[in-house]
């Protein structure tokens, strides 16, 4: 990377210079996603971070998402094996649920397709057809990832669509500090520079935008194009341009967090764990050696004290180390990109994570500002399609959790109690109504999660519709009976020779660090 003239040299193009504030996942993420997609000689991508304050994730040091190859994702190679390896990550199968439905019951939810349809008729529509007549069946009995991941057994899908192994899906869990500083190795490799330093304030031009940022130092870097990664405080975006933050506390209620890690010798299942309490729940996200426990809880219910003794008890063993505990706020910025200010990760938007989807939602907004990087300052109609994309994509994600909160059955309990008798936002309404009418799930335009997703949350938690398909009554009793027995058949065939999670990945991380010995 070029670095003629000092930093406050103004570039001959309209638009070459992306300064990038904040020290952590986010910050990172965005530099080496840019340094890929641009030719670096030609552009100045500038990161100025604090060590002192390395914008530990605000949910924990550990976050899950999708697979790196889904939707074209640029914000991480597709080398996950290497990522696996290095940042001591695991692959994971799905969410296991406990205490939501109602206090004593315990659901999966699955990554992947569940079952498999007759002609026209959606296998949903199949099992509420045996249902009518007294069959209990349960959807994610017909999951193989469901299945796999409760056997402690883990393989890629298989790319023959023919192969039920194709109809698994999987996720990663990793460590959002080691994935930064890796990720920090890369963006300095390929050309970003780096400046270690504190940030002080942004420095306004005439026409109102960011001109410059000012060092703690007194340093003054110019740029062109400003990225705030400063975490939840977004020190740029809520100095410099005063946008607003929509809050959904009346949806998501938990208000604080209680973190915390604790060492382990077992291998890691694939599936993380999510515990709902009486003043709300308990994520434990397992990696190699390690899982990360985090307690999300409502303030004037339970004191932070009372929310780590909690955590505590659900890990069942002492030995906690790096506590953290503090304020969430859940929503997000009416418009990510306001100027040429853009806000990325939770200086933009921060749910909450019982559906995994902070760290994916990052990877789609950093794909999002590539498809839309602006050629000058002047770029209000690239700015308005990210404000649409994005927007569309946090709320949809928002939605997905609120269900987690309003189908809740934990009576006598006054957090939720409030929560099942909350109103919710209109997209949502329109999706339960759907749902409850005929079993048809209605997905709307940037879903971040599939039908089967929504599928499993309403089933679970006994939404029933009030009709099936009416093609489902084309098919005789037995031969329903036949078809779902033989879709489970082939499911726990195919699980019989999956490879246990552990050995999958000891194989893995021992031939990923064996080539790079080489």
């Amino acid at each position: 990377m070029r670095h003629e003239g000092t930093v406050t040299e103004t570039a001959k193009a309209p638009l070459r210079r992306i300064i990038i504030v904040g020290g952590g996942l986010a910050a990172w993420m965005s530099a080496a996603a840019l340094a890929r997609a641009v030719r670096v000689g030609d552009w100045s991508i500038c990161v100025v971070h604090d060590e002192a304050d390395s914008n530990a994730a605000p949910c924990g040091d550990a976050d899950a998402t999708l697979p790196l190859t889904q939707n074209g994702h640029f914000a991480l190679q597709p080398d996950e094996d290497t990522i696996i390896a290095e940042t001591g990550g695991v692959f994971t199968y799905g969410i296991a649920l406990s205490g939501w439905s109602h206090a004593a019951a315990t659901w999966f939810q699955p990554f992947g397709a569940v079952g498999a349809g007759l002609g026209p008729v959606a296998f949903h529509h199949l099992v509420m057809r045996l249902r009518r007549e007294g069959f209990p069946l349960r959807l994610a009995n017909y999951s193989l990832a469901a299945l796999a991941a409760q056997a402690g057994r883990f393989c890629r899908p298989g790319r023959d669509p023919r192969s039920v192994l194709s109809t698994c899906q999987y996720g990663l869990h990793l460590d959002c500090t080691r994935l930064a500083r890796r990720l920090k190795t890369e963006a300095e490799s390929a050309g970003v520079r780096s400046l270690p330093g504190p940030f002080a304030k942004a420095e306004s031009g005439e026409d109102g935008a960011i001109a410059a940022i000012i060092g703690g130092n007194g340093q003054r870097i110019e740029g062109d194009l400003f990225l705030d990664c400063t975490g939840v405080e977004a020190r740029l975006m809520g100095g410099a341009t005063r946008a607003t933050w929509e809050d959904w506390s009346a949806w998501l209620p938990c208000d604080r967090f209680v973190s915390a890690r604790i060492e382990t010798q077992h291998a890691p299942p694939p599936y993380s764990l999510a515990a709902a309490h009486p003043a709300g729940w308990i994520r434990q996200l397992p990696l190699q050696g390690r899982t990360w426990l985090t307690g999300f809880h409502r303030s004037d219910v339970l004191t932070d004290t009372a929310a780590l003794d909690t955590l505590q008890k659900s890990a069942g063993r002492s030995g906690f180390s790096d506590v953290r505990s503090g304020p969430v706020r859940f929503g997000r910025r009416r418009k990510a990109w306001q100027g040429n200010c853009i806000a990325l990760g939770a200086a933009a938007a921060l749910i909450d994570p019982v559906a995994t989807t902070n760290l994916h939602l990052l990877r789609a907004s950093i794909d999002n500002l590539l498809k839309l990087l602006p050629a000058d300052r002047k770029s209000k109609v690239e700015a308005d399609e990210y404000n649409r994309l994005t927007g569309l994509q946090f709320d949809h994600a928002r939605d997905f959790v609120v269900l987690h909160y309003k189908l809740n059955g934990r009576h006598g309990e006054a957090m939720w109690d409030a929560c099942r008798a909350m109103s919710v936002p209109a997209t949502l309404d329109y999706k339960l109504r759907s749902y409850e009418s005929r079993g048809r799930i209605a997905l709307y335009d940037e879903e971040p999660l599939d039908e089967v997703s929504w599928l499993n949350l309403f089933d679970e938690h006994g939404v029933r519709p009030r009709r099936y398909s009416p093609l489902a009554d084309g098919f005789e009793t037995a031969e329903l009976q036949a078809h779902v027995e033989r879709v489970r058949a082939i499911m726990l065939d195919e699980l019989a020779r999956m490879p246990i999670h552990g050995d999958y990945l000891s194989r893995l991380c021992g031939t990923t660090r064996a080539g790079t010995a080489g």
